[in-house]
């Protein structure tokens, strides 16, 4: 007897309107209710040739002429949600959530840019899909991703491409300190994701982001919301 198991669909995967998404950075989880939903994509994205047994000469921003960047938010008003896949099936693909900071390391086996370490091929997410679940990436205003190839075939792949599907939401920041807890650890059905790498460089928040979260009061006294966010994933409230 022979069974099938099938992906789930990543289109499957993006939030609609009134979903909750929480988004962890090093100072804390910013919590969201999403609003309103627009889809966008790219494809093909063209990265170029990659020579045999070699890297593109650089880290490729997925920007345009004008450095703008297609996977960054040009709004502080909304929030991006892409997945990506790529071909051909063997290219490999390094990501780094902020630049500099690598994506898919293992603490046994430090991820380089041409190791078996971290990387995203496209027997793992296809240029047509379905796209893997590793993918994913949230961007909000002043953040990005850049990304790497690595040919590790003895001939030349002359046309090395990403396909990138899309979301844009607009949201309303929660500060109700209820909801946040049943977000984190509760019972809400929430959408939670670490910005970047886990560790040992944790994403730190935009300014205007962290500006908008700011503060509350708990039993007569200010705080800032973020702290708060920490403490309840330390302490469970």
């Amino acid at each position: 007897m022979q069974v099938s198991l099938l992906k789930t669909s990543h289109e499957d995967l993006f939030l609609d309107q009134g979903h909750l998404l929480a988004l962890g950075f090093l100072e804390g989880w910013a919590c969201f209710r999403i609003k309103h939903r627009e889809w966008a994509n790219l494809e093909p994205w063209p990265l170029g040739v990659v020579t045999a047994l070699a890297n593109l000469a650089g880290y490729n921003e997925i920007q345009d002429t004008q450095s703008r960047h297609f996977l960054e938010p040009h709004d502080e008003d909304l929030i991006y949600h892409s997945y990506w896949g790529v071909t051909p099936t063997r290219a490999r693909i390094y990501v780094q959530y902020p630049p500099r900071a690598d994506i898919g390391s293992m603490l046994s086996v430090p991820r380089s840019e041409t190791g078996d370490v971290g990387y995203i091929d496209g027997a793992k997410s296809p240029f047509n899909g379905p796209f893997s679940n590793a993918t994913e990436l949230f961007t909000v205003k002043e953040k990005y991703p850049q990304v790497q190839a690595y040919n590790p075939l003895n001939d030349d792949m002359y046309n090395v491409m990403l396909n990138f599907d899309q979301r844009h939401y607009t949201y309303t920041i929660i500060k109700n300190i209820d909801l946040i807890k049943s977000m984190l650890i509760g019972t809400a059905r929430a959408k939670r994701y670490t910005m970047g790498t886990a560790w040992p460089n944790v994403m730190t928040i935009p300014d205007w982001l962290k500006n908008a979260v700011g503060s509350i009061v708990i039993e007569g006294k200010r705080v800032s919301l973020l702290a708060e966010t920490l403490k309840i994933m330390e302490e469970g409230g």
